[in-house]
């Protein structure tokens, strides 16, 4: 598949018994609903921290792949602090929007949701997840990318826009946005897996423990 990338994979995944999502967000844990049962848990982690010795790391590497990298060691290090358990298969993943070769965040406030939300008018941006499966002697990692093409900047798309941060859900989302709750009119097409840009590449994901 075109919009899958593997970067790395080590050990063979042993079968197992329980599954864990390192995640407490909504819309991942309907996702894998799909394909499994699971609990769920959360780790505090500096994502910063970990984006600029990143950023370090994949210094030399061309600015999309940098970007995904990085966001595959969010990844990585959210299952960290974790005490690994037996039988037991360990999922997280974290999400970014790339515009204009920059990593979009959470908006802090309005102004800077309304500034990354105008910003995709009339143009395609990337959004990426990454994943990391791990176990106690397995780890694979990989990340999915779909590009999403906004509608053209109009002053009918800029009212959508506003209304749609009025509803006060951007500032929990990468980028500022849910596709699933944005305005259907603000989007020109998609290419790759919704649920790559939901946050979390199911397919992807159950092919990956359905074969091992």
């Amino acid at each position: 598949m075109k919009y899958v990338k593997n970067v790395t994979k080590i050990g063979k995944l042993d079968e197992f018994t329980h599954v864990i999502l390192v995640s407490k967000s909504p819309r991942r844990n309907e996702l894998l609903k799909n394909i499994c049962e699971f609990e769920s848990t959360s780790t505090d982690i500096d994502e910063r921290k970990i984006e600029k010795l990143a950023y370090e790391k994949y210094k030399d590497r061309e600015t999309i792949e940098k970007l995904a990298l990085v966001c595959c060691e969010i990844s990585k290090a959210k299952i960290l602090p974790l005490e690994l358990k037996e039988d037991t298969l360990y999922i997280s993943s974290d999400t970014i929007v790339i515009n204009d070769g920059k990593i979009l965040n959470k908006p802090k406030d309005y102004d800077e949701a309304l500034d990354m939300l105008t910003s995709y008018l009339g143009k395609v941006h990337k959004v990426v997840t990454s994943v990391c499966l791990k176990s106690k002697n397995y780890e694979e990692i990989f990340y999915t990318f779909s590009n999403v093409k906004f509608s053209e900047k109009t002053d009918k798309n800029i009212q959508l826009i506003k209304e749609y941060i009025d509803e006060g859900t951007v500032y929990d989302k990468a980028g500022a946005y849910g596709i699933q709750d944005l305005n259907p009119v603000l989007i020109d097409y998609i290419e790759g897996d919704l649920n790559t840009i939901i946050g979390l590449p199911v397919s992807e994901i159950n092919k990956r423990i359905c074969k091992n």
